[in-house]
């Protein structure tokens, strides 16, 4: 997909070669125009060169950046998508007139007043970001619209690049031969012969038909992660640079791994990772190591503590009471100083936490429904960033720049999410893995009958979610986050046994 989305761009990059600005520029870095000299011409190239890629970036990547945080990439986006590359592709069949047009050329003043080479970088930024000089082309609109609706940065960074190629391309190759016989030959061709700027569109337009066709196969690629087993025998995954630890299942003493190192046993239980420290609980203290050398920094007495969290600054733990749970921070400034940051009373529950900078986020779980919240340390000002809709719980997040990972479990599925770290329905947060419900449903029918299809829209009863294996409950429960990856623990029950493995998402 991300070939024939670059394929497309490279196109739309080409034909802006055929504007006024793209025939300007050539006699701009021309060793016979404003450059004067050929050494001149080549550094003008180099920067006009790196101004269009930077152009390009922050125009197309930007936009899929966008996309993403607005929760992008779900739903209808990839037919959505296919109906934008499409709408475009016809445009440029029909040589229709390019509509909204831009008519804005770039400052000729420049060229006169900066050095040459310093006029050709800031061109190369107006030409690479598309949208400030005339548009040549249907698929620049037309791939912009792709890169916000998919919100893949991946995609948008493809598609910035190959546009900005074709931007430069004519103007490199053209401008050292401005004054040769062939130099004059070819320029005059692209501004005297318009069959060729229209064979150009149609190159573009079918450049993407192309692409809606592989989009349309291929779907968005941002709700498939690659997933593999970090490992079978483990739960409760923390993640920070390069390290991953986790608990061993059935009482036993956590693990820690450094890059591709082998995994190291740890003097304690419940182990979490900070920026330059890991935390385990042994018995009623938590114990603070250095994460390298596990030299002990500090002990801190905290009876009925559970599942620490630790970063820089903050340590943060739950603790068991009768009446309830309560959640507890310290500052590592100064860690005679403990205090309650969160209490439920019973039954209610509160989740594992998770830390970066001065934020703890975890979830609660009440009778009535469950909620993430996340509490700002240094105020203790508390946000409810997820609110559990129609009876599912929301479970156990993790963050990492400004991404919120969470576990939402329902009656129909369980679903690893990954969003924006803000407030928000969550409907839109990208879907990592999904998986049949811990409970299993009926088949929806009484043997030897089959679902009716009576009282449906145009007759066709809605697809069941899928049932769980008879005899087999699997359950998503942790998770950590990475900035490539994402981690979650999957607890599969059996009438053999109980099995613990930590999956790794690729983001």
């Amino acid at each position: 997909m991300l070939i024939a989305l670059a394929g497309a761009a490279l196109v739309a990059g080409l034909a802006g070669a055929w504007s006024p600005c793209g025939f300007s520029m050539v006699d701009t870095l021309g060793p016979h125009g404003y450059a004067q000299r050929m050494r001149i011409t080549a550094l003008a190239c180099v920067t006009f060169a790196l101004g269009a890629l930077a152009g390009g970036v922050v125009t197309f990547g930007g936009l899929a950046v966008l996309g993403g945080w607005l929760g992008a990439g779900q739903g209808a986006a990839a037919t959505l998508a296919v109906a934008l590359l499409l709408v475009a592709a016809a445009g440029g069949v029909g040589g229709r007139r390019i509509v909204p047009q831009v008519r804005r050329q770039v400052p000729e003043s420049w060229r006169r007043v900066l050095p040459v080479p310093v006029a050709a970088g800031l061109y190369g930024v107006l030409l690479g970001l598309g949208f400030t000089t005339f548009v040549l082309s249907f698929a620049v609109y037309a791939l912009a619209g792709v890169c916000l609706v998919l919100g893949d940065t991946a995609a948008g960074l493809a598609v910035g690049l190959a546009f900005a190629a074709g931007r430069i391309l004519p103007v490199v190759v053209l401008a050292p031969l401005q004054e040769t016989a062939r130099g004059v030959d070819i320029a005059a061709g692209m501004a005297e012969r318009p069959g060729v700027l229209r064979t150009i569109r149609a190159a573009g337009a079918l450049a993407l038909g192309v692409a809606a066709l592989v989009l349309a196969f291929a779907g968005v690629p941002a709700n498939a992660a690659t997933q593999s087993v970090l490992t079978d025998n483990g739960t409760d995954p923390s993640t920070i640079a390069g390290s991953i630890a986790w608990q061993l299942p059935g009482g036993g003493n956590g693990l820690v791994v450094h890059g591709a190192g082998q995994p190291l046993p740890l003097p304690g239980s419940d182990p979490a990772l900070g920026p330059d420290a890991l935390v385990w609980r042994e018995g009623e203290a938590l114990v603070v190591a250095d994460r390298f050398t596990l030299r002990e920094r500090l002990r801190l007495q905290a009876p009925g503590a559970e599942e620490p969290a630790i970063s820089a600054r903050w340590l943060a733990w739950r603790a068991r009471e009768p009446a309830g749970d309560v959640l507890r921070a310290v500052d590592l400034r100064a860690p005679d100083r403990l205090f309650d940051i969160r209490r439920v009373g019973a039954p209610d529950r509160i989740g594992r936490p998770s830390i970066e900078g001065d934020r703890v986020v975890f979830h609660v779980g009440q009778r009535t429904g469950s909620r993430l919240e996340e509490i700002y340390l240094p105020t203790r000002r508390r946000t409810t960033l997820r609110t559990g809709r129609d009876g599912a719980q929301l479970l156990n997040p993790s963050e990492q720049d400004g991404r919120l990972l969470y576990i939402r479990s329902s009656a129909e599925r369980q679903q690893v999410l990954l969003g924006p770290r803000r407030a928000r329905r969550g409907d839109r947060d990208a879907s990592l893995l999904t998986m049949h419900a811990t409970v299993r449903r009926d088949p929806g029918h009484e043997p030897g009958r089959k679902r009716h299809d009576e009282g449906y829209p145009r007759g066709r009863a809605p697809r069941l979610p899928a049932r769980a294996p008879q005899g087999v409950t699997i359950t998503l429960w942790s998770t950590a986050l990475a900035p490539d990856a994402a981690y979650v623990s999957r607890i599969r029950r059996t009438a053999a046994g109980t099995s613990n493995v930590i999956l790794r998402l690729l983001r």
